[in-house]
């Protein structure tokens, strides 16, 4: 559908969130628009293979975001 994986990380400290929350790898994929995105979570073929990622996970998250203009600050 178009998307690449744009950053990628192993989280060492939780400094805001539930303490009680570990992740091994946490990573940011670009889709080229909103479509593309909603036709991959759609495809028969993908989900059907989500399937083995949620059986083989304790936790994940699928967020889809729009892209902003960042600000100065942190969270502007």
């Amino acid at each position: 559908m178009g998307g690449r994986q744009v950053w990628a990380g192993k989280p060492q400290v939780t400094l805001t969130g539930p303490g009680s929350e570990t992740w091994d790898l946490a990573f940011i994929a670009e889709y080229p628009n909103a479509d593309a995105f909603i036709a991959m979570v759609r495809d028969p073929e993908y989900r059907e293979l989500v399937q083995h990622r949620t059986a083989g996970v304790a936790d994940s998250r699928l967020i889809r975001m729009s892209p902003v203009e960042p600000g100065e600050g942190f969270g502007e």
